[in-house]
């Protein structure tokens, strides 16, 4: 990509909506581009651990940075060959510090992303942790854990199951939170600038990345939530933030909002309250597999509404 500052920006959530969608767009393209991006954002994060960095301009000295080091590579063989001389512009700009204080992250980062609407995409990593993707979601993950940590990157949702090892945490890193555990399974839902964390076994602690004294401790059916309020728990029923992956929920006298809210995680598909009331209705229910329609139909004899499918998206209105 002629801009490299685009994928930066757009891994720091900073773009655009069209923005956004052009980055997406050309990530699509082929696997050179996803690599691409991978390597900037390896070398971005090594950066940003120094202290230096929070006097620069960003978007100034990034440029700067690709600029001096003459690069405009298309393909991964070409980010090889420059990223020498990348290196030896941050030494430039960041002096014995960088060297003195901060290591880079030597493993070697892949990404992948779930673009299967009706379909779910599971992941076996180096140490026999499985990580399943809902649509949309992105892994960044490497190819073998160094050091003494075992760290993923998350964009989206997805479930993990992972393998025990006390020697070495699992570490999930989303957008704003750090999910850490040795051996559980648990699902985190990082999306819309928001970290939504629910345990399914054992035993799992969420952080806030900036303040990591904020943070809370989850058990089974429990679950935590980072968002602009702060990061709290609450107790839930695990079965129906997996339903996702599952198919099966067991609602009780749950609101009508909330049954909408967790199918669409399941489903994909947008919604729309003609009436705000009918929010509060409530369903008693319980689902194995149905596809939607059938779901659709249960749900408008069970709280008295009418709900139109159309163009994947549900309008929800007063059955009159």
């Amino acid at each position: 990509m002629d801009n490299q500052y685009q994928l930066i920006k757009h891994y720091q959530n900073k773009l655009s909506e069209n923005e956004k969608y052009k980055v997406e767009g050309w990530l699509k393209e082929s696997t050179n581009n996803q690599e691409e991006y991978e390597y900037c954002v390896i070398i971005w994060e090594a950066a940003q651990q120094s202290k230096p960095l929070q006097k620069l301009n960003i978007e100034h000295d990034w440029n700067l940075i690709l600029s001096k080091a003459n690069r405009k590579p298309k393909r991964l063989n070409k980010i090889i060959k420059y990223g020498l001389q990348i290196a030896a512009v941050f030494l430039i700009i960041f002096g014995a510090y960088w060297f003195s204080n901060n290591t880079i992250y030597k493993s070697e980062y892949q990404y992948v992303q779930n673009e299967w609407r009706n379909k779910v995409k599971t992941i076996t990593l180096v140490d026999g942790s499985t990580v399943s993707l809902n649509y949309k979601a992105g892994l960044y993950y490497p190819k073998r854990f160094n050091g003494h940590e075992r760290k993923i990157k998350l964009e989206g949702n997805a479930f993990f199951n992972v393998a025990r090892n006390k020697s070495k945490p699992f570490r999930v890193e989303t957008p704003i939170s750090m999910v850490q555990v040795l051996g559980t399974s648990f699902n985190v839902d990082a999306t819309n600038n928001k970290t939504i964390v629910t345990v399914k076994s054992g035993k799992v602690q969420v952080t806030n990345k900036i303040d990591d004294t904020s943070n809370v401790k989850l058990l089974p059916n429990e679950q935590g939530i980072q968002d602009r309020n702060g990061i709290y728990k609450k107790h839930i029923s695990t079965q129906n933030y997996i339903g996702w992956k599952t198919g099966k929920y067991s609602f009780e006298n749950e609101s009508l909002l909330e049954v909408i809210t967790l199918l669409e995680k399941r489903f994909h598909f947008s919604f729309l309250f003609l009436d705000n009331d009918l929010k509060t209705r409530e369903l008693t229910a319980e689902f194995n597999g149905e596809n939607l329609k059938d779901i659709i139909e249960i749900i408008q004899l069970s709280c008295q509404v009418r709900i139109n499918l159309e163009s994947n998206k549900l309008t929800i209105s007063k059955n009159e």
